[in-house]
């Protein structure tokens, strides 16, 4: 069952049927300010944090659900009638009414018709200014006069995520409103500069600030009091909950059309001034949709493909590096499933986001990458979860200590010791740091100055020895890295013992690191480290192969984890893929390995985290064991691992597999299933069920999941092949054997390289040939910045 369609030409995802089994989302803001918002126009805004400075208030989990949003309510002032611009929340009926949503790039876009009149609400964030505009237009088209009244509607937030939910006793009485000027003012009492504003490109014609004299007793936003009876009341106080509404009387003659632009942002009233007069006429506002298409689509300029597979194009050439874009900038916590609840940077996750756009987010990326440096304790374990500006001169005057205030912990609070210590939190950066460099050609980053986060300082490069060093002298018994607290899979609790994945994980960092001081000319550390990853790969290969695949760990008291006696948890995706994709697995193994995530964990909708599910609680093995089979961590289609297996399974030359692997997770191709999936179809999501749960294939918590960036990453590093290396960049795709020709475009240090890939022989993998503009090369050089250039790759034996 279809409930939208992909519009490739607009970059937009139109969901053609409103009443959808999940909430779809979108991201609004690309700075200081931030929305996230869904289909039917529920959200929340924030600046800056969505913990600490809430703009306006959502309450996540709820019935009705995703409330309360940014609203717009149309009133037919002749027999009473009215209706919501999004379908929610008044809801009109769908065989009255024709409700459309349309997420874009930035901004989305909320359209209706209901009794010959049609309208369009549309939300976005200017690229330079923190204010959320909403483009209202609304157009008669029936035969006759019709008299209007306009609404807005959004509830304000106390700011602080935990005060919006509990102790009413304070902050029911330290906010306040004010109408001046045709502009709403909200005052936070106990914030020196708590305030926000709602204003209009228009005079209004009534206002409400107090939201229980908008909504009315025993009412909900399906019902206001003020749109119902047709006149906002004009309250204002000190203290209670507030809101933004502004009231608009409109009279549109036949065919007649008006446009209304409210603005709900940050600063006090005079801010709110500057922006109504800086976006008070259409065409202020039509040159912000401009610079936010120039903004996407000068990312998107840098890679672009044209292949056989119309759902990897869709998704790679938008969604699915808008997607990794959107985890770096806004990590984590901001969606309807984090709800901002906390906020900072968790060290894993960030280390791997910047790891896999530096070519359309250089800046954001590297600024990621120097803040992951900071949080680096000087032992060599990374916090697992850390604000970046505790590393940071805090210079703002704070005249008092407000309850919106983030907190600095002492030093001695937040860096915490070995037993918070994540084992692969910081493995993740090295290959990041190597990744980056290659990309922008900074080689002098590897020599900044940066600070760790107990103290003292090193450069980039002596970060990274750290990181190393620290999971050379973290092992157990039998060598192989110890799990620690935990080693990606937070359910797996593996405490005092081992984790096949922390030591391949680290034999991808030594790699990855070697070739990095190699060209650099560093042969002392080319030779130590040469030493310690040969010793991690002859341990790895003597203590973690059983028969035909990959054990996943050993416990603390010494019992292997994921063996072919095993009766649960028997296979595990992680450890398997990693053995390959690492390079620490032989030819022979890793086809082993591999053909046995093929066997046990492949699902139509992705590979399985592990199999059989565990249905025994065993403390020994962890959490994972008490988690419901099917669910999270416990063998359900866990995403963010299953691009490893795809750049596995091109390590192996094997690219019918990678692509069976990958169009399976694809949510382009489950665009038709979405009674099973429920989730969006533009978006990776954190987990699908797994077949040992009775609702197999439904998706759940989209966008803020590693597996965006990983899937960008895997699909166009190792299916596509486009490498870049430190002084020339590699074409080497893994594709299908039916692939006969593809093309791609690829910026890379300024330069434009338009590729043709042919495959006369069918084959997976392998170069035959190389051409630059015409001339046969070994490898394609550093070319110069500004110029574009013709590569022709020849595929074959």
């Amino acid at each position: 069952m279809q409930y939208g369609h992909f519009d490739n030409e607009k970059r937009e995802y139109v969901i053609d049927r409103v009443d959808l089994p999940a909430s779809w989302t979108n991201y609004l803001g690309l700075k200081d300010m931030c929305a996230v918002v869904n289909h039917t126009a529920g959200g929340y805004m924030f600046y800056k944090t969505p913990e600490y400075h809430r703009i306006t208030r959502f309450r996540g989990n709820s019935i009705p659900m995703d409330r309360p949003g940014h609203y717009v309510y149309i009133r037919d002032n002749s027999d009473g009638d009215y209706w919501s611009i999004s379908w929610q929340p008044v809801g009109k009926s769908l065989e009255e009414a024709a409700y459309r949503c349309r997420h874009g790039m930035s901004y989305t876009v909320y359209e209706s018709e209901y009794k010959g009149i049609s309208a369009s609400q549309k939300l976005s964030i200017p690229l330079q200014d923190p204010v959320e505009l909403w483009d209202v237009k609304i157009k008669n088209d029936s035969d006759r006069k019709r008299d209007l009244s306009v609404f807005s509607y959004c509830e304000f937030s106390f700011h602080h995520i935990m005060t919006d939910n509990q102790n009413f006793q304070m902050s029911m009485y330290c906010a306040g409103s004010s109408y001046e000027d045709g502009i709403i003012e909200h005052d936070l009492f106990y914030e020196e500069f708590g305030f926000q504003y709602f204003t209009g490109n228009f005079e209004p014609d009534g206002f409400d600030c107090l939201r229980d004299k908008f909504i009315g007793p025993y009412r909900t936003e399906d019902n206001p009091l003020s749109v119902e009876k047709g006149q906002c009341g004009g309250s204002f106080e000190l203290g209670n909950n507030h809101c933004g509404s502004l009231q608009k009387n409109i009279t549109l003659e036949p065919g007649e059309e008006i446009r209304l632009v409210f603005m709900l942002g940050e600063g006090s009233r005079e801010a709110g001034r500057r922006m109504r007069e800086k976006y008070n006429s259409p065409e202020a506002v039509d040159r912000s949709y401009e610079e936010l298409r120039e903004y996407w689509n000068s990312k998107f300029s840098k890679l672009q493909i044209h292949t056989p597979n119309e759902g990897m194009n869709t998704l790679i050439n938008t969604w699915t590096l808008y997607q990794a874009e959107i985890n770096v900038m806004f990590s984590r916590f901001a969606s309807f499933i984090e709800v901002g609840g906390r906020t900072g940077l968790g060290y894993r996750d960030t280390a791997q986001d910047a790891m896999t756009i530096p070519h359309s987010n250089p800046g954001k990326c590297r600024q990621r990458l120097e803040e992951l440096c900071r949080g680096l304790v000087s032992e060599g374990y990374g916090l697992h979860l850390f604000q970046p500006e505790w590393f940071v001169p805090d210079n703002e005057v704070k005249p008092f200590k407000s309850p919106t205030v983030i907190p600095t912990p002492n030093k001695d609070d937040y860096v915490h010791g070995l037993a918070d210590a994540c084992s692969d939190d910081a493995l993740w950066l090295v290959s990041s740091l190597v990744e980056y460099i290659k990309e922008t050609g900074e080689f002098d980053f590897a020599d900044m100055q940066l600070t760790y986060a107990d103290g003292g300082e090193g450069t980039v490069y002596e970060h990274m020895k750290k990181i190393l060093d620290f999971s050379a002298r973290q092992v157990g018994s039998t060598g192989i890295c110890k799990g620690l607290r935990a080693d990606w899979n937070d359910c797996l609790n593996l405490g005092g013992g081992e984790s096949a994945l922390v030591s391949f994980l680290h034999y991808w960092a030594l790699s990855r690191f070697i070739e990095l001081a190699a060209f650099l000319g560093r042969e002392e550390d080319v030779k130590t480290y040469t030493e310690m990853a040969e010793h991690v790969k002859e341990v790895c290969d003597r203590e973690l192969w059983d028969e035909e695949w990959f054990i996943r760990g050993i416990t603390k008291n010494g019992r292997k984890i994921g063996t072919s006696r095993d009766e649960e948890g028997k296979v595990h995706l992680e450890s398997n893929a990693w053995a390959v994709l690492s390079g620490a697995a032989s030819p022979e193994k890793g086809r082993l390995a591999m053909d046995s995530v093929d066997k046990y964990l492949y699902t139509p909708y992705g590979i399985q985290l592990n199999a059989p599910s565990y249905t025994v609680p065993d403390d020994d093995i962890g959490f994972v064991t008490r988690v419901y089979p099917g669910l999270k961590e416990n063998g359900s289609i866990f995403s963010h691992p299953n691009p490893w297996a795809w750049a596995a399974e091109c390590m192996l030359g094997r690219g019918d597999r990678a692509m069976k692997f990958y169009d399976a997770l694809c949510p382009y191709y489950q665009n038709d299933k979405i009674e099973i999936r429920e989730a969006e179809p533009y978006s990776y999501c954190q987990f699908i069920m797994g077949r040992d749960h009775s609702a197999f294939g439904r998706a759940r918590h989209p966008f803020m999941t590693g597996t965006g960036g990983w899937a960008y990453f895997s699909a166009t590093r190792y299916m596509l092949g486009m490498k870049p290396e430190f002084d020339h960049f590699e074409i080497d795709p893994c594709v299908p054997g039916d692939w006969k020709e593809f093309r791609m475009t690829r910026e890379w240090r300024g330069a434009r390289m338009e590729i043709s890939v042919e495959n006369p022989d069918g084959v997976m993998k392998g170069v035959r040939e190389i051409r630059l503009d015409g001339e046969k090369v070994d490898r394609i050089p550093v070319l110069p910045e500004g110029s574009t250039h013709q590569v022709q790759v020849i595929m074959g034996r």
